[in-house]
């Protein structure tokens, strides 16, 4: 057994010997006793705890023993920090940092703080980390490359087990890591397949701390369904190069920030059918992502039929019968599976079965699978009382469901055919285990990646007119019945691992435009804190290195990208830096409106910002009167005496300030406005608080200057003055509004517009409100409240601030001030 001072000698990195030979000794501290002998009497029971803490055999086995100063070596070893903490004990200083922003900012020395107030509070350290991982049955080979796939979970659903067969085919030829944000049923079948595997929903968090040979170089990685998303960036700030496999379509893909980080940092992005793609490809445009380039299509499988015995037919149907209480063996039976619920449309099948028991007593639905609840108020209440209401489940009935199990083979096997009652799915994969049993499938037009050509090659897949029952039951009485004689055995799934890996390795090397260092705009994405600033780097190093946009790079790119358009609304663009005014008498006049639903942080503005002095009128709008009283007391004691408007709750801030220049309206004859609003949906987080500050102080300034924003409005060439904003922010979900309202402007549209108020605060003409009017008209529907986060009228009207400032023949303005923090 090793003695203290030897494992000293052999654990302190030679820096520290020079001038500590003696672990007992801490000439750091200036004659003061070591860490150990300071807290050993102050907290109970700190022997005990660095015992626990302790990983290192030899420390181990020291303490154990009783060895004189062995707990005090231990300390000592562990307060000598990276990597010698790491190391020895289960406590990582750098990890502790990393996990706890408070620490980190309050530059507290980690280990301290962990053993005088972390471990009462339960905080981590790298014990926590060895419960998440679960060692796989292959041994790792440092002669292999290695692949890291991450899915969202692990349960029996069509991503997991698309996982499981990559992992599958992966073994032969690489070291495989499975990550996953969930754990599932699938978990035990993968560890058959691979070396490690975790469970974490903070993949860079926990796995950026792993030190093992098997996670200290990924060769490259596959984020199977855009629901691995969480991984992204893990992956950028290891460099890592990846593809990320997409089965779902971005119809129900929310929060959107999932498909853009994905469409952002993907080396390539390969998709299991055409018709999914389609459905990425506004929000592909969004990002500027070169859709031809850097997508493809590669099948799950072929849509191949196999063939089922007559014999295992007629074998399927006794165990069938014996289920449902009826006799199946001259039957046609219809099967669907999957969980029941409005997606999979479980209640278009039972439609589908009642209009074929008029029609065709002898067609039998089954419908295999679990997820109906009879409490569940969203679907499982109606669901419910619908099956009862046509007599689902009795034997003289023609719509049985079982719950899922094993009889779920023999359920494919006895039917002639499969309805996919689905109205949006991507590749389920019980089609392919229908056309594996031989079976035929009917599904809507539109509503799956098996409408695709190399799905329905087969000849036994057919689509209906998209949610039409009717249809559908047409189609499943005409098809002929299954009698186990077609097809031929379907081969196991097709080489899906090697393909992806080609694929994304041909990307790599194909890959000319390369970028190093750091931009102008530091705007995180993926890394907020302060301390990631060089994972910063390399996030846009990577947006940048295929083109792609979500921040811009420096103030010369919009100019460049800006020049280079032939759109008649970039031409009508500019930017300009942030100046203050020195003398306001030369200003224009000017007048502000604020929309107040809220009115707690109206006070501070004022005071905080000398343009509500200099203003010519204010206008406040909220809707009820108790705030407009409030409004009037806390203006008034600032010396100033608001127009207060009462409005309806409708329309956000923007309905309220476009309203006052209807004909008629409260705008009367001024012409320059400002319009500022008191919204709430982002400012009640800190950097809600933040980016609101940044736009009050490029549109206003500050308690002692006036920003000059108004005073671009000095040319009567200018009809939009706005805060330059660092994100390119497109047009979003309001792309799908677009073509509503074109044909009504003197030109199309750009694919992005690049630069509008982003937050929905400037200065404007009130010629270009009068044509926003006009645009939408004096009869318009306007949605009511509550709206969705994006994707209405509103949000539409906030980018098109500068295509009617430019349908009015004037310009729009952004103002630069790149040191005003944004978030």
């Amino acid at each position: 057994m090793s003695h203290p001072d030897s494992l000293w000698r052999r654990l302190a990195p030679a820096h520290v010997l020079a001038g500590r030979p003696d672990f007992r000794i801490d000439p750091d501290r200036k004659g003061r006793a070591t860490l150990y002998s300071d807290l050993r009497p102050r907290i109970p029971g700190f022997d005990g705890i660095l015992a626990g803490l302790v990983t290192l055999p030899e420390l181990s086995a020291v303490i154990a023993a009783g060895e004189p100063d062995a707990c005090h070596l231990a300390c000592e070893l562990i307060c000598l920090g990276d990597p010698v903490d790491r190391t020895v004990s289960d406590f990582s200083e750098q990890a502790y940092r990393a996990w706890y922003a408070d620490i980190a900012r309050a530059e507290i020395d980690p280990f301290r703080h962990y053993v005088e107030h972390g471990l009462k509070e339960q905080r981590r350290t790298l014990a926590s980390l060895r419960d998440m991982r679960h060692r796989g049955l292959r041994k790792y080979d440092p002669d292999l490359p290695t692949c890291l796939i991450a899915v969202h979970e692990l349960s029996r659903t069509g991503a997991p087990v698309v996982a499981l067969d990559l992992a599958r085919e992966a073994a032969a030829t690489h070291n495989v890591v499975i990550a996953a944000l969930r754990g599932g049923a699938l978990l035990e079948t993968v560890l058959e397949y691979v070396c490690d595997l975790v469970l974490t929903d903070q993949p860079l968090e926990v796995m950026s701390h792993f030190k093992d040979e098997r996670f200290a170089k990924f060769d490259f990685a596959i984020l199977n369904s855009v629901e691995s998303y969480a991984f992204t960036p893990f992956l950028v700030a290891n460099e890592i190069p990846f593809a990320a496999y997409i089965h779902e379509y971005a119809d129900y893909t929310f929060p959107v920030f999932k498909s853009t980080f994905t469409s952002l940092f993907a080396d390539l992005l390969i998709f299991s059918s055409d018709h999914v793609r389609q459905s990425w490809a506004g929000r592909l445009r969004d990002v500027d992502f070169d859709l031809d380039r850097d997508t493809m299509i590669l099948p799950q499988r072929e849509g191949a039929v196999g063939r089922c015995p007559p014999e295992r037919i007629r074998e399927a149907r006794v165990r069938i019968s014996a289920l449902i209480g009826r006799d199946c063996a001259q039957l046609r039976l219809v099967c669907g599976a999957g969980h029941l619920q409005w997606r999979k449309g479980t209640d278009i099948f039972a439609m589908a079965a009642q209009i074929c028991a008029a029609r065709d007593p002898e067609t039998v639905f089954l419908w295999i699978g679990d997820g109906l609840n009879p409490e569940d108020m969203e679907f499982g209440v109606w669901m419910t009382y619908h099956l009862r209401q046509i007599g689902a489940g009795r034997p003289e009935g023609n719509i049985f469901l079982l719950p899922a199990g094993p009889a779920y083979p023999d359920v494919l096997a006895a039917s002639d055919a499969m309805f996919v009652s689905s109205r949006l799915d991507p590749l389920p994969n019980v089609v392919f285990d229908a056309l594996d049993a031989g079976c035929r499938v009917v599904l809507f037009e539109g509503a799956s990646g098996f409408g695709d050509a190399v799905y329905r090659r087969s000849g036994h897949v057919e689509t209906v007119e998209y949610g039409n029952p009717a249809a559908a039951a047409e189609a499943l009485l005409a098809l002929p019945r299954k009698t186990g004689t077609a097809g031929a055995a379907q081969p196991a799934g097709g080489l899906l691992f090697a393909r992806i890996r080609r694929a994304l390795f041909d990307r790599l090397a194909a890959q000319r435009h390369f970028v190093r260092g750091a931009s102008d705009i530091d705007a995180p994405l993926l890394f907020p804190r302060p301390e990631q600033a060089a994972f910063r780097i390399l996030e846009r190093e990577k947006m940048q290195r295929y083109g792609r946009r979500r921040v811009w790079r420096d103030l010369a790119e919009v100019e460049e990208t800006l020049a280079a358009s032939d759109n008649w609304v970039h031409r009508a663009l500019r930017l300009a830096p942030y100046a203050t005014v020195a003398d306001s008498s030369d200003l224009p006049p000017f007048a502000l409106h604020v929309h107040a639903f809220y009115t707690d942080d109206l006070a501070a503005d004022v005071r905080s910002h000398r343009a509500f002095r200099l203003a010519r009128r204010i206008v406040i709008t909220t809707d009820n009167e108790r705030k407009a009283s409030e409004i009037r007391t806390r203006m008034g004691a600032e010396g100033l005496y608001p127009e207060v408007i009462l409005v309806p709750n409708r329309g956000r801030d923007i309905l309220p300030f476009m309203q006052l220049f209807l004909p008629g309206g409260p705008a009367g004859k001024d012409e320059i406005w400002c319009h500022l609003h008191q919204k709430k949906s982002l400012a009640t987080s800190d950097s809600g608080d933040v980016w609101r500050a940044f736009l009050l102080r490029i549109l206003l300034g500050d308690g002692a200057g006036l920003s000059d924003a108004v005073g671009h409005l000095r040319d009567p060439a200018v009809g939009l003055v706005a805060p330059f904003d660092p994100y390119h922010v497109p047009w979003d979900a309001s792309r799908a509004l677009l073509p509503r309202f074109a044909p009504r402007l003197p030109g199309p549209l750009p694919d992005n517009p690049l630069l509008f108020p982003v937050g929905n605060m400037f200065w404007v003409r009130a010629g270009v409100v009068r044509a926003m009017n006009d645009l939408f008209g004096p009869s318009y529907p306007w949605p009511n409240e509550p709206i969705a986060n994006d994707g209405t009228e509103f949000h539409l009207v906030e980018r098109l601030w500068p295509t009617m400032a430019a349908r009015c023949g004037l310009g729009s303005v952004f103002v630069h001030k790149l040191d005003q923090k944004r978030v």
